[in-house]
């Protein structure tokens, strides 16, 4: 299917290609891809052409390889960079004179001029992800504001759990805050996204694999729902030797073939005739809300790539034991931590299986805590996604649980979450990558307050010694997790995961989003250094050392930044010099909170 067949009636695909367009090249100034941030800033009255071409008193004029200079229309604004990109057309100018560049396709033409044939082909790589958001933003518009099509069969669903794959919808159809394709899932066709999707989130079956015993891990319990062999279509004889996978159906034919031909199990292993199991898609794609069992949730490999080419949305073995065993930690922690029991809860990822370490023939069990019923759950990449009368989501929030005080909602927002971050980072020595995905407000509409849910914490960094000293017995914990570089860090690791993720990605852009949504850019930056001090002076308070922390968040000139482009899909990781493409920094992001704003 392609997109003409997809949308009906048709959004315009140039709108969206515009918007890529500023996108990419708004993170390309933030990541300073090619030193293009360090462009002399040139006042609209000074560019070499008529400064009609767009509105915006200011350019930032990047010298291209080529020989020509290139003309961003840029605005002042000093949370993830120094000047924002406007919206296009954008100007080269040249020896033969200035033309407006309009299209993706020039725009990476231009900036990959004199790169080296590695790199030039991972520009070439990205004009295809681009592509991909571009008409996979225009097919999901034409469903935005639908009632979903799983609604009917969810209504039997606890109001909790309809609420929260509502709003996890909702989320689907606003894009990262900084990945600027991060709406292309690569390597879906247009059929895949609409069957598979979260924006359209129909309801589907699994598919099932039988595989041989031998080389089978599996780690604790199954769904009731689980089927048997006979229920799958297989000869039940085969219970004796084999055990039954689930495979997203998306994975069937050919690359399962493929996927059992590496792993040697071509003539060992038998694809179920018949599905078995209904599932709905959650924000994450690869994570299904199972129909018969509300509440638990199923995580199936998928071969395609979100937020870069390079993050292939597989399942280590690895992970599976280490999500496990943080959480353990965690829920030990907070059993002897009176502010993290009453304000944290956690989703249980003990149950899980691999076959040989394959990361395709794997899947994670999610069981989702008790107390969630008189709440709604709202993750949070889901505040800022724009409602049919315009307003992002956190204001109809505003509305209806805090009489429409946007204040009070941004500060009990960022008391809840740098009061579980910071504890946890000032005095276990933990940081967790929690994005917005995988961070989701607890809205009482009782007005008991927020409280946070936190799910896959299974890449979390961990001052391993800082944590036994708060936490005798902890390495019963640390020393059963898999991948080493967890507890290989120190404070300052774990600060610039908290900068990247709490500060920038779950509060920074909420309050700067919404700041600019009320015309009132940099607003809430000082209600944001505030709740922090008040924080680390309560942290001081009870004797736990917040120091470190405190020159981190409120002394220092810049911040750490994570350079999500550059690392998972322009450069490759040597040119990076980063292990993990999801944690490659670089320090060129002002911190905001010393900004005029947040004085």
């Amino acid at each position: 299917m392609n997109i003409a067949t997809a949308v009906k009636p048709a959004p315009s695909v140039r709108d969206h290609g515009r918007y890529i367009l500023r996108r990419v090249a708004d993170c390309f100034v933030r990541e300073n891809y090619r030193e293009i941030a360090l462009g002399k800033i040139v006042a609209a009255k000074n560019a070499p052409f008529d400064r009609l071409i767009a509105q915006t008193e200011h350019y930032l004029a990047h010298e291209v390889p080529d020989g020509g200079t290139l003309f961003l229309p840029v605005e002042p604004d000093g949370f993830m960079q120094a000047w924002r990109v406007g919206a296009p057309p954008f100007v080269h100018v040249a020896r033969q004179g200035a033309r407006l560049i309009d299209s993706i396709t020039e725009f990476l033409e231009i900036m990959k001029a004199g790169l080296e044939w590695e790199d030039s082909a991972n520009i070439s790589a990205f004009l295809t992800e681009c592509q991909a958001a571009i008409e996979q933003g225009a097919i999901c518009d034409a469903v935005r504001h639908r009632v979903s099509p799983a609604a009917q069969r969810l209504a039997s669903h606890p109001e909790w759990h309809r609420a929260m794959l509502a709003n996890d919808r909702l989320a689907s159809f606003l894009d990262h805050p900084f990945y600027p394709t991060a709406r292309a899932k690569h390597g879906f066709a247009a059929n895949d996204l609409i069957a598979y999707g979260p924006e359209y989130q129909q309801a589907f079956r699994l598919a099932w694999l039988a595989l041989p015993k031998d080389g089978l891990s599996v780690q604790g319990e199954l769904p009731k729902q689980w089927p048997s062999f006979a229920d799958v279509g297989l000869d039940p004889a085969h219970e004796q030797t084999h055990a039954l996978m689930p495979v997203h159906p998306f994975m069937r034919g050919e690359r399962m073939d493929r996927i059992l031909a590496g792993a040697g199990l071509s003539d060992c292993a038998y694809m179920a005739p018949k599905d078995y199991l209904e599932v709905v898609p959650t924000l994450s794609v690869r994570a299904l809300a199972i129909v018969e069992e509300p509440g638990l949730h199923i995580k199936l490999p998928l071969a395609i790539s979100t937020l870069g080419r390079l993050n292939l949305r597989a399942i280590k073995s690895g992970t599976i034991n280490d999500g496990h065993v943080v959480h353990s930690l965690l829920e030990a922690i907070r059993a002897k931590d009176a502010m993290l029991q009453t304000k944290l809860l956690l989703t249980d990822e003990s149950g899980g299986a691999h076959h040989g370490g394959e990361r395709f023939l794997a899947y994670i069990i999610r069981r989702y805590p008790e107390g969630l019923d008189a709440c709604e759950p709202v993750p949070v990449a889901a505040l800022m996604a724009p409602m049919p009368d315009g307003r992002p989501y956190a204001l109809h929030l505003t509305d209806r649980y805090y009489e429409g005080d946007v204040e009070r909602f941004l500060g009990e927002f960022c008391d809840l979450l740098l009061g579980v971050h910071l504890r946890l980072a000032a005095r276990y020595g933990i940081e967790l990558e929690a994005n917005q995905q995988n961070s989701v407000l607890l809205v009482d509409p009782r007005g008991a307050g927020l409280r946070l849910l936190l799910k896959d914490n299974d890449s979390p960094r961990i001052d391993a010694s800082a944590l036994l000293a708060a936490f005798p017995g902890a390495d019963a914990w640390t020393g059963r997790m898999q991948d080493a570089r967890i507890t290989q860090t120190d404070a300052a690791a774990a600060a610039q995961m908290l900068i990247t993720i709490t500060i920038q990605l779950n509060l920074g852009a909420v309050i700067e989003g919404l700041g600019r949504h009320l015309g009132r850019p940099g607003a809430y930056r000082r209600l944001l250094r505030t709740v922090i001090e008040r924080q680390l002076d309560l942290l001081e308070r009870e004797g736990i050392a917040a120091g470190p922390l405190r020159s981190a968040l409120l002394e220092a000139s810049q911040f750490p930044i994570k350079y999500l482009l550059r690392a998972a899909t322009l450069e490759s990781r040597k040119g990076t010099g980063a292990a993990d493409v999801n944690k490659a920094y670089g320090h060129s992001a002002p911190n905001f909170l010393l900004s005029e704003s947040g004085k």
